[in-house]
C-alpha cells in the first residue's frame, strides 16, 4: 500500500520528503529500521548514577540554552542541565540548524537526555545527545532510536511507524519453513513488531537474530544458488583427477622447505576438488609471501602426472615482471618430472610466440606462463585442464570468462579454476563477494619470515633521523620503496606527490641513483623500470600505488609512505610487504600530514596480521570499496553484520543443504 498524508496525518511536503529517500510504500517504511533504543525504564535523575561506558537516559532541567559560530563557521549548541541534587553537566550540539527552535520553548523546565557522557576536568558533557521535551511519552518504555530521513527528524518517524501497525500482519514469510522449524524463529511480522515495539531488550534481541539471518541468508542464496548452476552446467565437462597420495609426498620430498599446517590443507581441499568431474571455482587468499604459487604448481604437476601427461595449465599474471618471476621459480620442480614450459609476454619476439602458439595446439608444452593482456590474442590449447589466476581482482571479468569457458580448447574441455589474491579479505566478505567460489585460506606465516619494523614518524625531527638511517641502509647496499598519493601537484588537494618527492629525493640521497615509477608511464616504461630495480641499478624508487602488485625485490628492505593516512590499511599493508622479502631485516616509515597520528596508523605499528587490519578495514568502508571493486548487488545491511563467521557459516551450510536436497 502507498504511503499518503492521510494515513501518516501528515503534508504533501513530508511525503515528497519521504518519496525522494524512496519510502513511498508502506512496507518501505516499516523497513526503516531502528539505529538504537533509548531504555526509558530506567530513566535515572542525578549524574551521580551515570555509567561512563554506557548509554545513559536521565531526567534534567534545561537552565539555559546558547548557540553561536566556531571558528570555522560550525554552529555550535550548548545546554545548561541540572539534576535533582543541583548538580551541572553539559550538552553540546553541532550543525543542528533547526534544534535551537525545537527545544528553546523548554529552557527552565524537564527534559530527558540520552546518550554516552564523557567525564573530563571533574565535567560531565554530553555529546550530541538525543533530548526529548515532552514528557507525557516518557512512558517508562523502550523508545525506538530511527536514522533521519533527509532531514526528517527519528522522533517524527517514531510518531509515524505506530500508525502503521495495523499493516504489519499482511506481512509475508520469507525464509523456506524447514529452516523457521529447524531454529524456531519468531514469524517475521512477529519480528518485526518485535523490532519497532519492544517490551524488553530480550524483544530485541529476539527480533535482530531473527531478521539478521534473513539479511544474510537473501543474500547467500542467490550467490550459491549461482555457484550450484555453474557446476550443473559444467558436470561432466571437466577432467577428474584421483589424488594420488604417493606422488604428492614425492613432490613434497623434492622442496627445499616444509609446506605449513594451513598450507597443506588448502592443497588438500584444492586436489579433492579436482576428483570432481565438474569445473572447481576456488579462491585462494593469504597474505602475500605465504606459499599460494606452491600450491598452485604441486596441483599443476600432480594433475599432468596423473593424467600420463595427456593436460595443459595455464599461469595467468597481471605483469610481465611478475610473468618472469614465476617462470624463473617453477623451473626447478618441473625439471625433476621432466614437464615442459613457456612463457608468453609482450616482449616475447613474434617468431617466439608463433612457436609457442603452435606447441600448446599440438600438446608439447605442459605449463604456460602468461600476462593477462595476451588474453585477447589467438591463443588455443589443445587440453586445457588447469587456470591459474594470480591477483585476480586485476583481471576483467570478461578476460577470465574466456579461459574458464574452454572456448579456446580443442578437446572442449572446461577448465578447473584457481583464482589467488594477497589482497586481505576477511573470511565472510570474500564468502559473500566471490559468491561463485569455494575458499581456501592459509593463515601461517613461514617460519623463516621476518616480521616488518613499523614506525610512524610524529615529528619534523623523528623523519629526519629515519632519513639518516635510510641513507646507511642504502650505503649498506639495500633499496628504498619511497610511496605518494599523487602523481604531479595539485592547486585543489595539497598532497605529497612522486615526481615532487622523486626530486627531493634525489637531493637528499645524492649520489646514490633515484628513480620515478608512476601509473601515467606507459607498460613498457613501468616494466623496464621495475626491471632496473630488480636488478639493483636503482637504489630509491619513488612511486604511486602501482606497486600494489606484486613484485619479489629481496634487496628492497624498507617501505617509506607519505601522507599515509590517506591510504586504507589494506593498502598499506600491501605496500609494506613488498619488502621484507629476504634474508634482511625490514622497516616500514609512515609519514602522515601534520604528523596525524590516527587510530589506523597506530594499528599499522601495532601488528603485522593481515586479517587484523582487514578486520579494521572492514569496520571503517563499505566492504566493496575495500576490496578494489564496489560490488553494486552487495546492499547495505540493516542489522546483519558481514563480519559474523558463525552466522555466515551456518547460514551457508543450511542454503547448500536446500540447494543438494532440490536437485
Amino acid at each position: 500500500m502507498q504511503l499518503t498524508k492521510t494515513l501518516l496525518h501528515t503534508t504533501d511536503n513530508y511525503i515528497k520528503t519521504l518519496e525522494k529517500a524512496w519510502i513511498t510504500k508502506v512496507i518501505d517504511l516499516i523497513n526503516h529500521y531502528p539505529r538504537d533504543y533509548e531504555d526509558r525504564t530506567n530513566v535515572l535523575d542525578t549524574f551521580s548514577y551515570i555509567n561512563l561506558k554506557e548509554k545513559n537516559t536521565i531526567l534534567v532541567t534545561l537552565v539555559s540554552l546558547d548557540t553561536n559560530r566556531t571558528s570555522n563557521w560550525k554552529l555550535l549548541t550548548k545546554a545548561v542541565l541540572e539534576d535533582k541534587t543541583w548538580f551541572m553537566a553539559e550538552a553540546v550540539w553541532f550543525n543542528k540548524k533547526y534544534f535551537w527552535a525545537s527545544v528553546l520553548a523548554s529552557k527552565g523546565k524537564k527534559v530527558l537526555i540520552s546518550w554516552k557522557v564523557k567525564y573530563d576536568y571533574g565535567k560531565v558533557t554530553f555529546m550530541s545527545p538525543d533530548i526529548e521535551t515532552d514528557l507525557t511519552k516518557v512512558a517508562w518504555v523502550i523508545v525506538p532510536i530511527y536514522p533521519d530521513i533527509n532531514y526528517l527528524p527519528w522522533s517524527w518517524i517514531a510518531s509515524k511507524i505506530p500508525l502503521l501497525e495495523t499493516f504489519f500482519d499482511n506481512i509475508e514469510e520469507t525464509l523456506p519453513e524447514s529452516i523457521i522449524k529447524k531454529y524456531k524463529f519468531i514469524e517475521k511480522k512477529e519480528a518485526l513488531k518485535k523490532l519497532h515495539f519492544p517490551k524488553n531488550k530480550q524483544d530485541i534481541e529476539i527480533a535482530k537474530h531473527r531478521l539478521a539471518y534473513e539479511e544474510l541468508f537473501e543474500i547467500n542464496y542467490k550467490t550459491l544458488s549461482k555457484k550450484f548452476e555453474i557446476f550443473k552446467e559444467t558436470e561432466g565437462k571437466s577432467l577428474a583427477i584421483p589424488l594420488n597420495p604417493d606422488l604428492i609426498k614425492d613432490i613434497l620430498s623434492k622442496l627445499p622447505f616444509s609446506l605449513t599446517n594451513w598450507q597443506k590443507i588448502s592443497l588438500f581441499q584444492i586436489l579433492k576438488d579436482m576428483e570432481k568431474n565438474h569445473s572447481m571455482q576456488r579462491l585462494l587468499e593469504w597474505d602475500v609471501w605465504t606459499g599460494k604459487t606452491i600450491i598452485a604448481l604441486i596441483v599443476a604437476i600432480h594433475g599432468i602426472i596423473e593424467s600420463k601427461n595427456s593436460i595443459q595449465v595455464a599461469f595467468m599474471v597481471p605483469t610481465e615482471i611478475l610473468a618472469r618471476q614465476h617462470f624463473e621459480a617453477i623451473q626447478e620442480l618441473l625439471s625433476y618430472y621432466n614437464l615442459s614450459s613457456a612463457l608468453l609476454v609482450w616482449s616475447t619476439t613474434a617468431k617466439e610466440k608463433i612457436e609457442i602458439k603452435n606447441l600448446l595446439k599440438i600438446w608439447n608444452i605442459n605449463v604456460i606462463i602468461w600476462t593477462h593482456a595476451l588474453i585477447q590474442e589467438d591463443v588455443f590449447f589443445n587440453n586445457l585442464w588447469f587456470v591459474i589466476v594470480d591477483e585476480q581482482h586485476r583481471f576483467w571479468v570478461k578476460q577470465r570468462e574466456i579461459l574458464e569457458s574452454g572456448i579456446w580448447n580443442k578437446s572442449g574441455l572446461i577448465p578447473h579454476i584457481l583464482n589467488m589474491t594477497a589482497t586481505p579479505i576477511p573470511r565472510t566478505l570474500a564468502l559473500t563477494l566471490y559468491w561463485d567460489q569455494d575458499l581456501s585460506v592459509i593463515k601461517e606465516y613461514p617460519a623463516w619470515r621476518k616480521l616488518i619494523h613499523t614506525k610512524v614518524a610524529k615529528s619534523d625531527e623523528e623523519r629526519q633521523q629515519i632519513e639518516l638511517f635510510v641513507r646507511t641502509q642504502i650505503e649498506a647496499g639495500r633499496q628504498v620503496f619511497w610511496i605518494s598519493p599523487l602523481v604531479e601537484e595539485s592547486e585543489k588537494i595539497d598532497l605529497a606527490n612522486a615526481i615532487s618527492t622523486y626530486e627531493t629525493l634525489q637531493a637528499i640521497y645524492e649520489p646514490f641513483k633515484v628513480w620515478l615509477l608512476h601509473g601515467k608511464m606507459k607498460p613498457k616504461e613501468k616494466e623496464s623500470v621495475m626491471k632496473d630495480f630488480s636488478e639493483n641499478k636503482i637504489a630509491v624508487l619513488s612511486s604511486t600505488s602501482v606497486v600494489e602488485v606484486w613484485v619479489n625485490i629481496p634487496n628492497a628492505t624498507i617501505m617509506c609512505i607519505e601522507w599515509a593516512e590517506r591510504f586504507w590499511l589494506s593498502q598499506l599493508h600491501q605496500f609494506r610487504w613488498r619488502v621484507g622479502r629476504g634474508e634482511y631485516q625490514s622497516y616500514c616509515y609512515l609519514f602522515p600530514s601534520k604528523w596525524n597520528y590516527t587510530d589506523r596508523l597506530k594499528a599499522m605499528e601495532r601488528t603485522n596480521n593481515w586479517f587484523e587490519l582487514a578486520e579494521i578495514d572492514l569496520e571503517l568502508r563499505w566492504p566493496g570499496e575495500v576490496y578494489w571493486v564496489r560490488q553494486s548487488w552487495l546492499p547495505d545491511l540493516k542489522i546483519a553484520d558481514l563480519r559474523d563467521l558463525e552466522l555466515v557459516s551456518q547460514i551457508r551450510e543450511d542454503i547448500e543443504d536446500i540447494l543438494k536436497s532440490n536437485k
